[in-house]
This record gives structure tokens, sequence and C-alpha cells, in this order.
């Protein structure tokens, strides 16, 4: 069966997650097709039983789409360059659709959230165009191994991506770690809590039987079953973030009592769990 387009360029969060994230609206440079191809990705696991992944062909989306979603986009509104997919992916280099996203979102004077598993966004070429008043970067970390998140993802390895983020810092942008999924025992935390950076977002992972397919890791601990998907108890949450030394942490989250917990007594911004610098 051919893989089919995507519907919209620019889309929303499901209504569960509305009422948490403050940040809800998405645009994604190359349709819903990530060479990333991350085995835990919960957008891979969503979109590949409905003939919507193709990580070998992703695709540029047309100019014209996205620079009439940004113009409809509300002054003040932060929009998330990331939903589905990576921006930056490798294929930007080629066809440089986020580089000219960035561009008109700083012609518009409008705010961006970049989520990236690249450390493209860190080169010369985009720091140029970054503004530091509109640009909000995260860069994900997931295995603190090079040689064993290969096994995992096609993403640059995670030493060049603790550059970027160091690099951000020192440059005095709006940057943070993004740990995400956050799963001992693959993460170091003394290398995450020595990386140069004031800021952190935790994501736990959640499992369904898609992931479980691609992903092969231990699930004995995911015992909580919320939205179709299993989930780590609270308790075991907190034990595991304790590892986590960076001040500012902030907890992105599903499952809405575990939300409601971080909210009051963990996350450095009641007000924002994203923590973003306005």
């Amino acid at each position: 069966m051919a893989i089919r387009k995507f519907w919209s360029v620019y889309n929303t969060v499901w209504w569960w997650e509305w009422q948490k994230c403050k940040y809800p609206s998405r645009l994604d440079t190359y349709g819903w097709w990530c060479s990333h191809d991350c085995s835990y990705c919960y957008a891979k696991a969503l979109l590949n039983f409905r003939w919507l992944w193709d990580p070998i062909h992703p695709k540029p989306i047309e100019s014209k789409e996205w620079y009439k979603a940004i113009a409809k986009i509300p002054k003040g509104q932060i929009t998330r360059l990331w939903g589905m997919t990576d921006c930056f992916q490798p294929i930007e280099k080629i066809y440089k659709r986020t580089y000219n996203m960035i561009k008109a979102f700083n012609h518009l004077r409008k705010w961006y959230l970049i989520v990236t598993k690249s450390d493209l966004v860190a080169t010369d070429e985009y720091i140029e165009i970054l503004d530091k008043e509109l640009a909000h970067i995260q860069i994900t970390i997931t295995w603190t191994d090079d040689k064993q998140v290969s096994t995992y993802e096609k993403a640059v390895p995670v030493s060049r991506r603790i550059k970027a983020i160091e690099k951000l810092q020192a440059l005095w942008y709006d940057v943070q770690i993004r740990l995400s999924p956050y799963i001992i025992p693959y993460v170091d935390t003394n290398i995450i809590n020595n990386i140069k950076c004031d800021k952190i977002i935790v994501e736990f992972l959640r499992v369904n039987h898609w992931i479980k397919k691609w992903f092969d890791i231990d699930y004995s601990e995911y015992t909580l079953k919320e939205w179709g998907y299993k989930h780590l108890p609270l308790e075991k949450k907190k034990e595991y973030l304790s590892k986590i030394k960076i001040k500012q942490i902030s907890i992105c989250e599903d499952v809405q009592e575990h939300y409601d917990y971080w909210k009051e007594n963990t996350n450095y911004n009641k007000d924002d769990c994203c923590n973003l610098r306005k």
C-alpha cells in the first residue's frame, strides 16, 4: 500500500493534551515522515499502522503551505517546529525548509519552539538567523552512549547534541536539555548533570503494542495503564528523577495525576511545564 499524504502542515495536539500544554500548535516541515526512525517514537507508533510513516523518503512541504499557516498564527503564541517529525533531520541540509520557516517567523515577529535530535540547529548558518527574542530550543538526549543509541535511532551521536546544547547556552539562547525518553539504566546521569546548561525538561517513556514490537527493553516496571499506553508508576518516576541535579527541571507528562504532582512539587515554573523564557 502506498504511503498516504498527511492532511495538514499545521496541527494542534489532542484535546486531553490541550489542558496541559501551553504550546499546543505545531508545524512539521517534512510532513509525517522522519528519517531518524526512532524505535521508541510515539509518532511512529501512531502513524505506522495508518500507512503514514516513511523514514526512507521524507518529503519537504511546499513553502506556500507553511507560510500561509504562519501568517494565521496569533501574535504572542509559541508554535512548535516539531510535532510528528524532526524539522532538522538530514534532508534539511538539502531543502532548507526549516531554515526558511525560521526566517518567516522572524519576519512576522512570532515565537517558535524548536525540538530536535540534531546539532544542525547550532551550526553557524542557523545561529546567524535564530532570533534570541523569538527562538526557544530543546535538544533531545536519549542514551548517553553514542554506540548504543545508534541501535535505536538514526539521529546524530548524543555527544554532538551535547556540544550543540552547550554552544547555544554559551551564546545565551533559551536552550534546554530534553531528556526524552528518560530510561534507566540507559542514561548516565553524571553525564547529564555535567552538561553546561541551565535547564532540563524530562519525559518518561510511554509504551504501547507497537513500541514493544520495535523497542527491546525490560518493560516489567511499566505497570500503569492510561489512554492506551503503559507508564511507570509515579513513585518509580520520582526515584529516577531524583538522580537529575539540574536546578531548573520540568516534566513533560501525559498521566493527569502525575502531571498535577509535578506541577505542584517539581516544575521550576508552575505555570509553564516547558519553562520557556519570555
